[in-house]
């Protein structure tokens, strides 16, 4: 008997492996791909359930109820909002629910010793390759002449792949550790990664570098402290060197690429023209117009916001702050939204829905800080992995949303509840977990 359940559950493993593999390989390239990974994983966790009876699922109070609760904060923010608006709109939780379902997945998958790391650590550069090839097969994959998939825009597509572009190369071991063939994965990724978001033209995706730059600085003088005498002189000299080489690789693609170039000196003089009122209707003016006038009319509706159930136009619209001077912000965000996360909780669910975006991204972050120095190698990167992927979702938030549509919901909720499995998973709890046989 106990043969057949060793076998149930090696197959448990490699089925678990392969829904973690496919999810960021999907992401950027099949639509509604990263979807199927996260109801695999629930499915897989319903079973476990009911086979080993629920009752008998390691959950360790108050940690995990306080996870859940935050992966849920979103979905109940949303139906606060309509219950006190008295207005149900199931589509507004499509999004939430997802995030949900990742919180549940979270509970599942932390029961098991499984190598999350690593899986992640071929399957995002692989997909990032998968998304470059992609985009090469396809040359009519453009948005307005830039980077796009059938279903990304360049804003998004941008975004997320400089993102994990920087993870990608982020989780780069030394070579006593991992092959050179997954080396050069990872940098092929990382490189690919950075050029699509150079294509998609996205500034709001650049602007992401420095701050996860500054995590990394962080890190690594608090590795120097705690290194021994000996090794202090050796990597400060990395540092250093690793330092220049950054900033050689920024100048050398700002000088080299046009792109590049062309769309940070505009931003600075779109960004100048509007403060001076020269130019209020470029890119960068009329975000910055519709960030003022969603701010002005977030005011009209802070505590629980309007939701998504009316004509958000004819809302605007019969706004008291419909006025000349905001007629684009209006159009424009009525027909893409405020191209801001904030903002986009704030109109939608107000305060609350704002409460429980910003607990979504510092609760998780607060853990993976808590983990950042840990022994275990293991969760010493997934930590610091899941602190550069927050910061840097939440930087890229602040000019374009991240947290709105269905299948970035579930790619965050999925990101964050692997990492979090691979940080809070306990080698103890193996010789007396159920899911164990």
């Amino acid at each position: 008997m106990k043969k057949n359940v060793d076998h149930a559950y090696a197959k448990l493993d490699w089925f678990v492996i392969l829904a973690i593999f496919m999810f960021p390989v999907t992401f950027l390239t099949v639509r509604h791909g990263v979807h199927v990974s996260l109801f695999a994983l629930l499915l897989m966790a319903a079973y476990q359930c009911w086979r080993v009876k629920i009752k008998n699922i390691q959950f360790n109070y108050p940690q995990d109820f306080l996870i859940l609760l935050v992966f849920s904060g979103l979905f109940f923010s949303v139906l606060l909002s309509q219950i006190f608006r008295g207005a149900i709109h199931l589509a507004a939780f499509d999004g939430p629910s997802r995030i949900l379902i990742a919180g549940l997945v979270f509970l599942f998958l932390k029961q098991l010793n499984i190598p999350y790391l690593k899986t992640l650590g071929i399957a995002i550069p692989f997909g990032l390759l998968l998304t470059f090839i992609t985009l090469k097969l396809h040359p009519d994959a453009f948005w307005a002449g830039k980077y796009a998939t059938y279903f990304v825009d360049p804003n998004t597509l941008g975004s997320q792949s400089f993102i994990l572009g920087l993870l990608s190369l982020l989780m780069i071991r030394s070579l006593k550790e991992e092959s050179i063939h997954l080396l050069i994965l990872k940098l092929a990724g990382g490189a690919a990664g950075l050029y699509i978001s150079i294509g998609a033209g996205s500034r709001g995706a650049w602007l992401t570098a420095p701050f996860i730059f500054l995590m990394i600085y962080i890190f690594r003088i608090s590795d120097i402290n705690h290194a021994p005498l000996i090794q202090k002189a050796k990597l400060w000299l990395h540092t250093t060197t690793s330092i220049f080489v950054v900033i050689a690789i920024a100048v050398i693609s700002f000088y080299f690429s046009e792109n590049l170039s062309s769309r940070m000196i505009s931003g600075y003089f779109e960004i100048r023209n509007w403060f001076n009122g020269t130019n209020l209707e470029t890119s960068a003016g009329i975000r910055l117009s519709m960030w003022k006038f969603g701010f002005q009319f977030a005011n009209e509706s802070l505590l629980f916001g309007y939701g998504e159930e009316k004509n958000m136009l004819l809302t605007l619209k019969n706004s008291l702050l419909n006025i000349p001077e905001n007629q684009v912000a209006i159009v424009t965000m009525a027909g893409t939204g405020p191209h801001s996360d904030i903002l986009s909780k704030l109109l939608s669910a107000g305060i609350v829905g704002l409460a429980a975006y910003l607990l979504l991204l510092a609760v998780p972050f607060y853990v993976f800080w808590q983990y950042r120095n840990s022994d275990n190698s293991d969760k010493k990167l997934a930590s610091r992995i899941g602190i550069y992927y927050i910061v840097g979702i939440f930087i890229a938030g602040l000019s374009n949303e991240q947290l709105s549509l269905k299948y970035l919901c579930t790619f965050y909720g999925l990101m964050i509840a692997t990492l979090l499995a691979q940080v809070l998973y306990q080698a103890k709890a193996r010789n007396h977990n159920p899911l164990h046989g």
